[in-house]
């Protein structure tokens, strides 16, 4: 047996394995292109919706009959208004159906995309919406093939586009409702204190707020709010209340250290006090004993001079009696031997 050439041989794989096609995709584009997904009021946009990767071999055609001769884009553009109600701590949603336009475009198949202007000419108050509402601007369309018998083929792709509408009065409401969020923060951030709170969340939550301004970005900023005043708030007042709590804590705390201070100073200040009148006293007692020291050593002094006299006197007393004390002796015995003298020279009588 012959061997099979390489060229036959590809041939006969690509044959067997079956042909993938991309499934063809419905877009929806507009000009000018809306930033941040938000369409302005009053404004006109070109609306363009194309087909891409078509590919007619790939589309089941069973059931009918003909040919295909061009492109129907069909569909619908909704004004959509939604809002919620609170109530404790439940949230009711609700949608309303405000306006419909229906839109139908026919192109043939080498045109492949089809065009129309919609100028939006109302704005929220007109639909009766209030700013905290939103308003959606839903695209849907679907593409199907038309046959040559004007008959509307099969649907090749759908598409639906959901934008917001936005206006002056919306943006007056979010930068007014930005000043009272600035407001309420700054109120709680620049407060002495709270050590606990935490202030980076919140002024986080402006910076973004005014970021969203300065890019133009009111749904952005609109979502900002809506987060905030559905939780951030409460959670500024939980997150300050906590906060105050524990500072309220330490405040208790260092009022008692404070009322132990306060006693123990007092204490303190009463042994002083107790101690200055013992020192008063103490001074009294020495000024008295110092009076009566001086007095005593006056009195010392003089009893003390007049001693030194009297000793003085005494002793001139003594000299004088003992002189008189040895004159008297000689005295006394010059008599007893004169007596005795006498006495020898008397005669005997018998």
């Amino acid at each position: 047996m012959k061997k099979l050439s390489p060229l036959i041989l590809i041939a006969i794989i690509c044959l067997t394995i079956p042909v993938l096609y991309a499934e063809p995709n419905l877009s929806i584009e507009l000009d000018p292109e809306p930033q941040f997904g938000q369409l302005w009021a009053y404004e006109t946009y070109l609306v363009n919706m194309s087909v891409q990767d078509m590919n007619l071999s790939s589309i089941d055609f069973s059931g009918f009959t003909g040919t295909p001769t061009g492109l129907l884009f069909d569909g619908e553009i909704k004004w959509r208004g939604k809002g919620g109600y609170d109530f404790g701590t439940g949230t009711t949603g609700y949608s309303l159906n405000l306006e419909k336009l229906s839109v139908s475009e026919t192109v043939s198949l080498d045109a492949n995309s089809a065009f129309f202007n919609l100028t939006l000419v109302k704005d929220a108050y007109d639909y009766g919406r209030l700013p905290f509402e939103t308003i959606e601007i839903v695209f849907g369309f679907d593409a199907y093939v038309i046959m040559n018998d004007d008959i509307t083929g099969p649907k090749i792709a759908s598409k639906s586009r959901t934008l917001i509408l936005v206006d002056e009065m919306k943006t007056s409401y979010l930068e007014g409702k930005y000043l009272n969020m600035q407001d309420e923060i700054n109120s709680v951030v620049e407060a002495l204190g709270l050590e606990g709170f935490n202030r980076e969340k919140y002024l986080g939550i402006l910076e973004d707020m005014n970021n969203s301004f300065t890019l133009g970005n009111y749904v952005g900023a609109f979502d900002i709010w809506d987060d905030y005043d559905e939780d951030d708030r409460f959670d500024l007042i939980m997150g300050l209340v906590r906060a105050s709590s524990l500072q309220f804590t330490e405040i208790t705390r260092l009022q008692i250290i404070e009322k132990q201070l306060e006693d123990q100073l007092q204490d303190t200040e009463n042994q002083l006090q107790e101690a200055e009148d013992r020192l008063t006293i103490a001074q009294l007692e020495y000024t008295q004993l110092e009076n009566t020291y001086n007095a005593l050593s006056s009195t010392y002094r003089k009893v003390n001079s007049d001693l030194e006299i009297s000793r003085r006197n005494f002793s001139t007393a003594i000299t004088a009696v003992f002189l008189t004390a040895i004159v008297f002796y000689f005295l006394g015995r010059r008599g007893i031997n004169r007596e005795e003298a006498e006495r020898l020279n008397e005669p005997d009588i018998y």
